[in-house]
């Protein structure tokens, strides 16, 4: 087991864009919702563009650390490794996703979606942003980790097989079982990238490609090519273009102080920026503001804002931010060296 002696910053930074991207666009669905903005042809192209990408960069993060850091050699230690991120992934699921539960039930008259049973959204249907701990979950308890490329490969076959099947609007009707079929490459491919089978472009050559990203999602939304069939490869440029562009810039570089921040606070912006900003618009809509413009910035700045400030004073009020970091707390078997990396 290798101590962890110097953080993957380039990792740090690729979730930070994932990050960034997540919080706008369930801020702008949001808006839209409730009408406080247009459902223009903007939004539908920024919508979608985004979502090609910015979760399948989380899940990509996961595999490559879980890979590089994890100790699972043996049957006994993916056990301990499964309870391990029920822990990491179960606490922060159950409580934020029971708060999102709560809240929509008593802002009901001002929420974009109403809640149904309590079981259906922790189980049957988790509620945004929590799916993706509730899949990356089941993604530790059916991967494991790799010894050679033959043996990496037969993953990428696999979860590539999945993921095809579903592209042809193939689905089992089962929640968990229909988002790992989508996801489940994202996360091997990340795991590939230990094992250097995928070779990652400079920078420059990243913003060509997204630039041709951007150019084939344009044409996916006026029509002019089927989203159906372009999808997915335009998700795997986007996703090879951002990882690339980050891994250049960062892989031999010192951390800036404002990406260090930013990557600081991932966690607890991803968990608590539905909770801020929609707290946020009820209030403003109960005092009837209704202004498209205080609802934009102050919304936005509540969304980031809002978690790092609550977790800051989760921090000073310690062990309470066991709710974003039970490791930290909790812990089965020997904390290995490896483990020490959050493979969220």
């Amino acid at each position: 087991m290798v101590t962890e002696k110097k953080r993957e910053i380039w990792v740090d930074n690729v979730k930070v864009v994932a990050c960034i991207l997540v919080v706008l666009g369930h801020f702008y669905q949001s808006m839209v919702k409730a009408e406080l903005a247009s459902d223009s042809a903007f939004y539908q192209w920024f919508d979608s563009t985004i979502y090609y990408f910015h979760v399948p960069l989380f899940f990509i993060c996961s595999g490559y650390l879980y890979q590089k850091y994890s100790a699972v050699g043996s049957f006994k230690s993916w056990v301990i490794n499964v309870l391990n991120k029920l822990i990491a992934l179960g606490i922060p699921y159950f409580v934020f996703s029971l708060c999102t539960w709560i809240l929509k039930k008593v802002f009901s008259s001002s929420v974009n979606s109403q809640a149904g049973g309590l079981l259906y959204t922790l189980f049957g249907h988790p509620a945004s942003p929590y799916w993706y701990l509730y899949i990356l979950f089941v993604l530790f308890v059916i991967t494991v980790k790799t010894k050679s490329r033959g043996q990496q490969a037969l993953l990428i076959v696999l979860s590539l097989t999945l993921r095809l099947i579903r592209c042809f609007g193939i689905e089992t009707g089962i929640y968990f079982a229909d988002r790992v079929m989508e996801n489940w490459i994202w996360f091997v491919l990340g795991m590939s990238l230990v094992h250097d089978m995928i070779k990652l472009c400079r920078a420059w050559i990243a913003e060509i490609l997204f630039a041709v990203f951007l150019a084939g999602s344009t044409l996916v939304e006026l029509g002019m090519i089927p989203g159906s069939v372009v999808g997915f490869p335009l998700a795997l440029i986007a996703c090879y273009s951002v990882v690339s562009a980050m891994h250049d810039l960062f892989m031999d570089r010192e951390q800036t102080k404002v990406m260090g921040f930013c990557a600081r606070y991932t966690m607890p912006v991803f968990l608590m920026h539905t909770l801020f900003a929609a707290t946020f618009r009820s209030v403003l809509s109960k005092v009837g503001v209704d202004s498209l413009i205080l609802h934009a910035v102050f919304g936005l700045i509540v969304s980031f804002a809002g978690p790092v400030i609550a977790m800051i004073v989760l921090e000073k009020l310690r062990p309470a931010d066991i709710i974003v970091y039970p490791s930290k707390y909790i812990r089965i078997g020997k904390r290995g060296e490896k483990d020490v990396r959050k493979e969220t």
